[in-house]
């Protein structure tokens, strides 16, 4: 069992328009990723929306796979990347993982392999996110919130009902439902749909191994300022 991480980037740098952390520093997410996988097992694919060379990304050009793409939004940018991963299935291993991933998120060191723990551990599994969203915790949509808690060698995990665009997903699961990734608009909604269409459900974790660095959003009881560096 493999991970085969795809990272979505464009041509930004600093921060951006968003509500950030004051800390907040997209390189510092890309290097932060870096010293969670080094030395790991672990497919790393740079999606870039432009080239690689017009951006300071390409620093670090020795340590992914790089992809070219011509976007040009977020909607179509995750387009192009859907149909990059399904080209790699015939590659992968069967039991193998496709990460897909934002480029503002941090993580804690060991996400790999307690994700590798929980796929391990129970079979069937259909979408992991390691982001332990914020909101879940105080916005009045989520007061009836139930879930169920899977319990693993070395975390606990929920189920929740949608995600962000950056998640997990068993290459086998991906193919069918590459077409519910590839024509429902907006993350929630495609969420809702694969859910009720085919009965698939999000996992996260308890306490949370990334965080949408978004402030007010973030994923609670860690010091991502401390992760951040």
């Amino acid at each position: 069992m493999k991970i085969h991480i795809l990272q979505s980037h464009y041509n930004i740098t600093g921060a951006d328009y968003k509500y950030r952390p004051s800390w907040f520093d997209y390189e510092k997410c890309f290097i932060n990723l870096l010293n969670t996988i080094k030395g790991k097992d672990i497919d790393l694919h740079l999606i870039m929306d432009g080239k690689i060379e017009d951006n300071w990304i390409k620093k670090y050009k020795d340590k992914f796979i790089p992809h070219e793409i011509i976007g040009g939004s977020m909607e179509k940018a995750a387009m192009e990347m859907y149909k990059i991963a399904h080209s790699l299935t015939n590659s992968m291993g069967e039991k193998d993982l496709f990460y897909f991933l934002e480029n503002d998120y941090l993580h804690v060191e060991g996400w790999d392999k307690k994700v590798l723990d929980m796929f391990q551990t129970f079979d069937g599994l259909h979408y992991v996110s390691l982001y332990d969203h914020g909101d879940k915790y105080w916005h009045p949509n989520y007061d009836d919130l139930v879930s169920k808690i899977f319990v693993a060698n070395t975390c606990h995990w929920r189920t929740i009902p949608s995600t962000c665009g950056s998640y997990i997903v068993p290459k086998n699961i991906f193919a069918e439902d590459y077409i519910n990734h590839t024509t429902v608009i907006g993350d929630h909604n495609k969420w809702l749909a694969i859910g009720e269409e085919k009965g698939r459900f999000i996992l996260s974790p308890i306490p949370g191994l990334s965080t949408h660095c978004m402030e007010g959003l973030m994923t609670p009881t860690i010091d991502w300022k401390k992760i951040n560096g």
